[in-house]
């Protein structure tokens, strides 16, 4: 049988295929051209946006100077583009390029919301190939539509204060860790890693450090300031942290307990929170200031001892219970010109039941109080008002700890209102012991710490144990000397009436840690900071 010639029809499939091949080759390259566009464009955006980020400085009212900076950035990397109008930017020439910028406000943790841009570039790309298609599919393949987007936000500086324990059992006293290091030896070691982390403080930010004993603020000896001021000035005031300035503030650790083991008296957690705050507050009346994520560090191996007094009627009176206590000018011959109620030593009250009192003219004179029945209320009182029982003259520490926590924008007094974006982080070194109300951290330490943070959680540094507020709270412990640490469940400042420790929604959360002195306090300390440092230093470019 005779075949069909078929040189014909494979010429056609030829033809066919070819056809399609080369229509292929055409989408590949109309589609590399837009590809190569589009990364373009995402150069040109992503430099935009931080552009515009950087000036808009995290707040409102720079949107059009935002806006403005957007589009100067793409035509100085290679855009013809013009500011042309509100939050938008157009080509002057060549292609139909344009560009809106968008304003939006970033949430962000520790701290309140800040503004962020996001800009749009989006270009079409003429089609050679593509455009074909049009003869078989309806439509309009002429070009491709290029879109890129880039968002960005300001890397939130830092206003920063380290209060820092220097008491004496921060010293020989305290003992010494698993690899014989001094608490005050392994502060030391680790603070100063902590100033020195690469990439985490930069000169935009600004660190102060406050140390405190029997006063809430230290000399350039690394002891007890003799200030007589209302509020004494910290150690280190609060400064940009350029290389020199860490330097200088890593000494000012060195030298803490006179540089060695001098480390002496009680534990004033009160007033030096209340050193802390000052330049805290200020910063909220500088505008250039307005958006840094502000935040206390504060490291102790035990509760507050000591609470300052800030007048000679205070000095003379029961804290909790106005009376007078000693005659004016009291017992030093002198005129009281404030004073440091104290406890000079933890026994049972019915043995030591008086307490101290110093003009601070002369901290290290103390006098005693005489003795009687009445003075055992009175020491429970002083030393409840350490902490803070409310109605306090000069509440102790959990209230200026919730001072500095309710310091708002221009509220320089950091009494209530604002922003509320302090953060406070708390580090507490000790173990809970029998009977030692001062030299542990028994669950009335916990319970303090983290109300003084306003913190959920007791995170243990070696074990990895979590606690929550409410079950350290929930079990106070009555200590040799008679404190029954009530003042810790009262309902302050936020809880309903009769509730347990609660979180007040209106400030930030904290966070606590707990250091076992019996591991190595330095490698804990320095894991704890590094933790700090992250959550501190978020990078808002998205």
């Amino acid at each position: 049988m005779r075949k069909l010639n078929q040189k014909g029809s494979f010429i056609i499939w030829f033809t066919l295929a070819f056809a399609l091949l080369g229509t292929f080759i055409g989408f590949a390259l109309d589609f590399g051209r837009a590809y190569l566009e589009k990364a373009r464009i995402s150069r040109l955006v992503d430099g935009a946006s931080l552009a515009a980020a950087k000036v808009l400085k995290g707040q409102t009212g720079f949107e059009n100077d935002a806006t403005r900076a957007a589009c100067d950035s793409m035509a100085m990397n290679g855009a013809p583009v013009v500011m042309s109008g509100g939050n938008s930017c157009a080509t002057t020439q060549g292609a139909p390029m344009t560009a809106t910028v968008q304003f939006f406000d970033m949430p962000v943790p520790a701290g309140p919301p800040v503004r962020a841009v996001r800009v749009t570039g989006a270009e079409p790309v003429p089609t050679t190939f593509l455009r074909f298609l049009g003869w078989m599919v309806p439509g309009d393949f002429s070009t491709i539509n290029v879109v890129a987007r880039a968002e960005a936000g300001p890397e939130r500086p830092i206003d920063l204060m380290l209060v820092l324990d220097r008491s004496g059992s921060m010293g020989p006293s305290g003992g010494t860790d698993a690899v014989g290091n001094l608490k005050i030896t392994s502060l030391k070691n680790a603070v100063n890693a902590f100033l020195g982390l690469q990439n985490t403080f930069s000169a935009n930010d600004r660190l102060g450090i406050v140390s405190f004993a029997t006063r809430g603020c230290g000399n350039g000896s690394g002891q007890d300031s003799g200030d007589t001021s209302s509020i004494c000035p910290p150690d280190k005031a609060m400064d940009f942290a350029t290389s020199s300035y860490i330097s200088q503030l890593q000494t000012v650790v060195t030298g803490l307990c006179g540089g060695g083991t001098n480390c002496t008296g009680g534990t004033n957690t009160m007033e030096a929170l209340r050193t802390a705050r000052a330049p805290l507050a200020a910063a909220y009346n500088d505008v250039n200031r307005a958006t840094t994520r502000k935040a206390v560090l504060l490291v102790t191996d035990g509760q507050p001892t000591f609470m300052r007094r800030d007048s000679a009627s205070q000095c003379n009176s029961n804290p909790l219970q106005p009376g007078t206590l000693l005659p004016s000018p009291g017992n030093t011959g002198g005129p009281a010109i404030g004073c440091i109620h104290g406890v000079p030593s933890w026994t049972n009250t019915s043995q030591n039941n008086f307490m101290y009192r110093g003009d601070l003219g002369t901290p290290s004179t103390l006098t005693r109080i005489p003795g009687s029945g009445s003075n055992a209320t009175l020491y429970q009182n002083v030393i409840g008002c350490t902490r803070s029982i409310s109605g306090c003259v000069n509440n102790g520490a959990m209230f200026e700890a919730n001072q500095t926590k309710n310091c708002g924008y221009n509220n320089s007094a950091c009494g209530g209102g604002g922003d509320h974006d302090v953060v406070f982080f708390a580090i507490g070194i000790g173990q809970s012991l029998p009977n030692s109300p001062q030299g542990s951290f028994d669950n009335n330490a916990k319970c303090l710490l983290a109300r003084m943070a306003n913190a959920e959680q007791i995170v243990n540094a070696n074990s990895g144990v979590v606690e929550t507020l409410n079950s350290v709270c929930a079990n106070q412990i009555t200590t040799i000397d008679g404190d029954t640490h009530a003042d810790l469940n009262q309902s302050w400042p936020t809880c309903a009436a009769g509730a347990a420790p609660c979180i007040d929604p209106t400030q930030e959360k904290g966070k606590v840690y707990l250091i076992d002195p019996n591991g190595n306090v330095t490698d804990q300390l320095k894991f704890v900071f590094q933790e700090i440092a992250q959550l501190l230093k978020l990078q808002l470019v998205l």
